[in-house]
C-alpha cells in the first residue's frame, strides 16, 4: 500500500520540445550519424560484432557533443545503480512507450557510447541505462528530466570505487543538476539518500522495516561519519539522515518487486497516469530479475545471475530447490578481484547438493566449505549439469557464465 506523506505531490514532468541549433553543428551531427550507422552496419554484416556499441563510439569520435545535441529535443530519463538496472530500465520502458516512442539500448550497454547510440534513433523519449560511475557526466550532458536512482553496494573491486566515494560523487551530481530535473531515490539504501540531499526536486521511496535489513556497507553514515542507528531496515543518524520519512512507502518485498514499483513511480511522474496501481495487479516479479530457464542434457535448470555480494546475497536467499549449482568466473565484466565472496553467507546452502565450477571455483569452493557446506568441484558446467540425472537444478552464475550459458 503506497502511503504517501503531507508533502506537495510532484507534478508529473512535461519538457518543452527545443530545436537543434542551425549551421555547421547541425551538420557535423548529421554526417557523423550517418557515418556511425555505417559503421555498425559493417561491423554486423562482417561479423566483427553485434554492431550496437561501435555506432555511439565512432558518433562521439566525429562529434564529441553528440549526446548533448541529440538529448536537447526529448524527455530524458535516466536509471542507475550497482543492481537491477537492466531490469528496471526495460520495465519503465514498457511502461512509457504507452504515451509515446521510446529509445532505449536494447543491449544494456550503459557507457556513454551506449547513451550516444541509443539517442541516434528520433524519438519522444529516451530511456537509459547508465553506470554508476558515468552517471554524473551524462546528466550533465543530457539534462534529463528525471534520474531513477536504485542502490549502490560494493561492485568489480578493480574498476568500482568504494560505495562511499561513487556516492559522493551522486551527491555532487545532485547538487549541480538543473533544478528542474527530479530524483527518484529508494532511500531504504543510506547512500542513495545522502546522494539526494542536494538535490532541487527529490521523491523518496522506502520499503519498510523489513525490506532487506541492514545494508551490508552502512555502519557509518555517508553525510557526516557518525554511526547509523539501525533497527531492522530503518535507519537514523545525528545529522537527520534516515529513511524514517518519505514520499511514498510501500511493503517491503524482493528486489524484482522494489525495482517495479520504483519504474511504476518514474512512469507516474512523466505521464504514465494511474501506472502506481498497476503494482497491486502483479504478483511474479521474476522478470524484473536477471534470470532465465533452460534444459542442459535433459536437466531443468533455472540460471539466474550473480555478479556482486548484493546480487548473490538476493540469489542466495530465494534458493528453493535442493540441488544446486554456483559457477564463478573473474574475466574484465565479472571482476578480476573475487575476495567479495567471503562477504557472502551461504549458510541456505547447508544440506543441498550443491556443485562448484567456474574459472575460481575452487576459491568458492573452499569459502563455502569455510561455512559448513560441502560441495564438489568440477572443471565444467557440462560436468556439473550431468550430476543431476534429469532432475532440475538451480544455478548461480557469474556475468560471463550467465550469458555464455544463455546463448548456448
Amino acid at each position: 500500500m503506497d502511503q504517501r506523506s503531507d508533502r506537495e505531490p510532484h507534478t508529473r514532468l512535461v519538457r518543452p520540445t527545443v530545436a537543434y541549433s542551425k549551421g555547421m553543428e547541425n551538420l557535423r551531427l548529421a554526417i557523423a550519424i550517418a557515418i556511425a550507422k555505417s559503421a555498425g552496419f559493417l561491423s554486423k554484416s562482417l561479423g566483427r560484432g553485434s554492431g550496437e556499441t561501435l555506432p555511439g563510439r565512432v558518433l562521439l569520435t566525429l562529434c564529441p557533443n553528440a549526446i548533448e545535441l541529440l538529448s536537447a529535443s526529448r524527455v530524458i530519463i535516466l536509471v542507475s545503480g550497482t543492481n537491477g538496472k537492466t531490469s528496471t530500465t526495460k520495465e519503465l520502458v514498457t511502461q512509457v512507450r504507452t504515451v509515446g516512442t521510446v529509445v532505449t539500448s536494447g543491449s544494456g550497454s550503459n557507457l556513454t557510447r551506449g547513451v550516444a547510440g541509443a539517442l541516434m534513433q528520433d524519438s519522444v523519449f529516451a530511456v537509459l541505462e547508465v553506470d554508476e560511475l558515468h552517471l554524473p557526466s551524462v546528466v550533465a550532458a543530457t539534462n534529463p528530466a528525471l534520474v531513477l536512482l536504485l542502490n549502490l553496494s560494493r561492485d568489480q573491486l578493480h574498476r568500482m570505487h568504494e560505495v562511499k566515494r561513487v556516492a559522493s560523487r551522486w551527491h555532487e551530481m545532485c547538487k549541480s543538476a538543473d533544478p528542474s530535473t527530479l530524483f527518484v531515490a529508494d532511500v531504504d539504501d543510506p547512500f542513495v539518500n545522502y546522494a539526494i540531499t542536494g538535490a532541487a526536486s527529490a521523491v523518496r521511496v522506502s520499503f519498510g522495516a523489513a525490506s532487506g535489513g541492514r545494508h551490508p556497507d552502512g555502519a557509518v553514515c555517508p553525510s557526516c561519519g557518525r554511526y547509523l542507528d539501525w533497527i531492522e531496515g530503518k535507519y537514523h543518524c545525528e545529522c537527520g539522515l534516515s529513511n524514517e520519512y518519505a514520499d511514498h512507502t510501500y511493503e517491503s518485498g524482493s528486489a524484482g518487486y522494489r525495482n517495479f514499483v520504483l519504474a511504476s513511480i518514474a512512469a507516474d511522474m512523466v505521464g504514465v497516469h494511474n501506472s502506481i496501481s498497476n503494482i497491486a495487479l502483479r504478483t511474479d516479479y521474476r522478470g524484473m530479475e536477471r534470470a532465465t530457464e533452460k534444459v542442459f542434457a535433459g536437466v531443468k535448470a533455472r540460471l539466474r545471475l550473480t555478479k556482486n555480494p548484493a546480487s548473490w546475497t538476493e540469489a542466495l536467499a530465494g534458493v528453493v530447490g535442493d540441488n544446486v549449482i554456483l559457477v564463478l568466473n573473474a574475466r574484465e565484466v565479472d571482476g578480476i578481484d573475487t575476495s567479495w565472496i567471503w562477504d557472502v553467507s551461504y549458510a541456505n546452502l547447508a544440506g543441498k547438493k550443491v556443485v562448484v565450477t567456474g574459472e575460481r571455483g575452487a576459491d568458492l569452493a573452499y569459502r563455502i566449505h569455510v561455512e559448513g557446506v560441502e560441495s564438489t568441484l568440477v572443471d565444467t558446467f557440462d560436468e556439473a549439469i550431468a550430476l543431476f540425472g534429469l532432475g532440475s537444478v538451480e544455478v548461480l552464475a557469474a556475468y560471463t557464465a550467465f550469458f555464455g550459458l544463455v546463448n548456448r
